[in-house]
């Protein structure tokens, strides 16, 4: 099977894939960015980052593509370049092995108005990924310039947690457009949120704002808001280093069900109060890398403006 096949050629090849050519590392204090890995027809490539696990970046990364390809109508494809711990498949509902065209690369599987490839739809479920960096790399590169991705308007790439080699790597080597950092309020995720904004500094990918996940839970039977991992860190944050707070996503008990089940909730529940935070999410986003065409020059912040949630004050 081409897909087999594919993965064996990544093990083969593990000693020799720090040369690989879209992936020549190089380090982030040298300054600049690379061009090598440009993706034939993708006119916007978007990161979705955070500095550790556990924020809900997937999630939205996930709801922010679906709404993007839904809500805004443009042509949307998902990386999940999350390499040790892949979850698009489950939350996009697809377990297929993606098929391999006549030019040997594959052709994205796509749910949702969404053309998805991950490294979870290559290897067995289950199956642990013990790879060394250069692998890691190399599958990267496979999944990218080995791709088949057609016209898109954007790739919404979903990045690995921290501030590593991949991450770095991904950064310098893809053309970003933009980067969209996902944190929950409380201080212990912002202090890792902050590393994730100085290494997009550091490699010049401008920062289209923060999104802050879980910013209050509200109680389905009296209506009260609840500020588990505290009130409103990620805008401060924001604030202090000059960025946009572009999304405030509830926590709700609907966006867990929808990635358990691989339906969206932007899907599931298109008119609910957290599919239209995703969807704001997804327009500030759209404004902000049409500023970024706008001001080419401008790679310092993005002005957009997010009114206070409901439930704030």
């Amino acid at each position: 099977m081409a897909t087999v096949a594919l993965l064996r050629s990544l093990r083969r090849r593990e000693l020799h894939a720090a040369h690989i050519s879209a992936y020549k590392f190089s380090s982030a204090s040298a300054g600049g960015r690379t061009t090598e890995l440009r993706l034939h027809g993708v006119k916007d490539i978007i990161a979705v980052a955070s500095g550790k696990g556990g924020v809900g970046k997937s999630s939205t990364a996930v709801n922010l593509a679906v709404a993007l390809a839904n809500k805004c109508e443009l042509k949307i494809g998902l990386l999940d370049a999350d390499v040790y711990g892949p979850s698009v498949p489950i939350m996009m509902n697809i377990n297929q092995k993606p098929q391999v065209n006549q030019d040997m690369k594959m052709i994205p599987v796509e749910n949702y108005g969404v053309k998805c490839m991950s490294m979870g739809l290559l290897v067995e479920k289950d199956a642990p990924l013990v790879w060394r960096g250069p692998m890691v790399m190399s599958a990267l590169a496979k999944m990218t310039k080995g791709v088949d991705w057609g016209d898109l308007d954007i790739l919404v790439v979903d990045m690995p947690p921290g501030t590593g080699d991949a991450q770095i790597s991904i950064s310098q080597n893809l053309k970003l457009s933009g980067a969209v950092i996902v944190s929950t309020p409380q201080d212990v995720a912002l202090a890792d949120a902050n590393r994730g904004i100085s290494m997009f500094d550091k490699v010049r990918v401008p920062i289209l704002g923060l999104v802050e996940n879980m910013s209050c839970f509200v109680c389905p039977h009296c209506n009260e808001p609840s500020f588990i991992f505290g009130k409103e860190g990620a805008r401060r944050t924001a604030a202090k280093k000059g960025l946009k707070l572009i999304g405030e996503i509830p926590l709700e008990m609907s966006i867990r069900e929808g990635s358990d089940e691989g339906v969206p909730v932007v899907v599931s529940s298109p008119g609910s109060i957290v599919s239209k935070a995703y969807q704001d999410l997804a327009q500030n986003v759209v404004k902000g890398l049409k500023e970024l065409r706008e001001n080419p020059d401008n790679e310092i912040q993005m002005k957009l403006n997010v009114p206070h949630s409901s439930h704030s004050s």
